[in-house]
């Protein structure tokens, strides 16, 4: 199986994450449900593990208490052994353990915040949500503000849908400590559940200038940056984000066999999801997606102030692996009247100025189906490399033919390089795309 690739790599985020063993299983069926093993590439792993964290939490992820204890000791008071001891249970899966051991203490120290931690964390892990909520308020009410206390009582929030109080918990978690980048992520996450994009994306970019070094707040902070959705506009063309009003559209897309062939065999089955994710906010599409899906559209009027468009085509960025800074690139033209004079060629310019110089990806790849040598040869045209050829990897749903498949890929450092793109780039966009901007990148700020 595909899965045994990259189980080594699941293995390492569970040591370190202190994730219990057993959960292996769980990331693998998590893997099939999310389809993260399409074409045989290794998921997002970051994604992959808050996302199984956050399958039994509602849609917030936990303090972790043995981690939290051990990066405290040393500026803060011993720790009661017998906590330390219901830590370790709980870092192995064994909450009901780590209660035992707590309640099991001949003597308790309830002036120490550690041992309310662990209880509430234990409780939320076995879905006592009400329980966890108590715990944690009379932990409260014992020790005073605690920032992972509140992150605990915002979790059983959660865990019993009651978003408003969660927020204001998380709120209070991140004025107790700035650094709390855990409750950054859950504030952040609640916004989301209640389609409050703007709200999330705010509370991310403030918790990113306090701890720029979280990997977890950039990670969500990027797939939210509003950059994903504005339009790239380049001479009397346009990219949008695709949109409910698109569907007859598509739907004529994906009804042409000849187009799809050529575009992406697999996605015309899909139609019915991608239905779905019209109606979704388009600032989740990376998130809950990974992926941008544009409509190519060419202007049908020389109106400065309010021109109209027509679709003309599809584009979009796939498998996106933001830990790799990389994705995938799709192009298509439904009629063969824009396959020429230049169209195909300035939506490419468009999206390598996107990919490179607004997003900041280190390389994009291009899977060129074996029955379209044009494609390949327009693929090489534009700097990207053939980084491999595989014969028979894929079957024709349709036909049962066996397809080959070839692999090409472009990095940043060679996209700088490319002086063909930046003389085609100043005549189509006005601009040689293959410089770096002023301003910083997604990935940088």
């Amino acid at each position: 199986m595909v899965i045994v690739f990259f189980e080594d790599e699941v293995r390492k985020i569970i040591q370190v994450r202190q994730t219990p063993s057993r959960n292996l299983s769980v990331i693998t069926d998590k893997l099939q449900s999310f389809n993260l093993l399409r074409r045989n590439k290794k998921p997002d792993l970051v994604y992959l593990f808050n996302e199984l964290k956050m399958q039994n939490f509602g849609i917030c992820l936990l303090p972790e208490p043995l981690t939290i204890i051990a990066d405290t000791l040393s500026y803060v008071e011993a720790i009661p052994s017998y906590i330390t001891e219901a830590a370790q249970f709980l870092s192995k899966g064994q909450a009901k353990k780590a209660l035992q051991t707590l309640n099991s203490a001949s003597v308790k120290i309830p002036d120490s915040p550690w041992g309310w931690i662990v209880a509430a964390t234990a409780h939320c892990r076995l879905k006592n949500f009400t329980v966890a909520c108590e715990v944690s308020q009379r932990g409260l009410q014992q020790v005073g503000k605690n920032t992972h206390l509140f992150d605990c009582l915002g979790v059983a929030f959660c865990g019993l849908t009651d978003y408003a109080n969660a927020q204001n918990s998380f709120l209070h978690a991140i004025q107790s400590d700035v650094h709390n980048t855990n409750a950054v992520v859950n504030l952040a996450n609640v916004f989301i559940s209640q389609n409050q994009p703007d709200a999330a994306f705010e509370i991310l970019q403030q918790g990113l200038k306090q701890n720029p070094d979280s990997s977890e707040i950039r990670h969500l902070f990027v797939q939210l940056h509003p950059a994903w959705i504005q339009p790239l506009v380049g001479g009397k063309l346009r990219l949008r984000v695709q949109a409910p009003g698109d569907q007859d559209f598509l739907a004529r897309c994906f009804a042409d066999q000849a187009f799809m062939n050529k575009y992406h065999r697999f996605m015309a089955n899909s139609q019915a999801k991608q239905g779905i994710a019209l109606k979704q906010n388009p600032r989740y599409r990376v998130l809950k997606q990974k992926s941008v899906q544009w409509i190519i559209e060419q202007a049908i009027s020389d109106s400065q102030e309010n021109p109209r468009y027509q679709p003309i085509g599809l584009a979009s960025l796939a498998e996106i692996q933001l830990s790799h800074q990389r994705a995938e690139i799709l192009i298509g033209f439904p009629e063969s009247a824009y396959r020429g004079q230049g169209t195909p060629l300035t939506v490419m310019l468009l999206l390598l100025d996107f990919v490179f110089n607004r997003i900041g990806f280190n390389k994009l790849t291009s899977i060129v189906y074996g029955d379209n040598p044009y494609s390949q040869r327009s693929t090489l045209a534009l700097g990207f490399s053939q980084e491999g050829f595989r014969p028979g990897q894929l079957r024709d749903l349709n036909t049962g033919a066996w397809l080959d498949i070839y692999d090409n890929g472009l990095l940043q450092s060679d996209f700088r390089k490319q002086a063909r793109l930046a003389r085609l780039s100043g005549r189509l966009l006005g601009f040689d795309i293959t410089r770096s901007r002023t301003e910083t990148t997604v990935f940088e700020q």
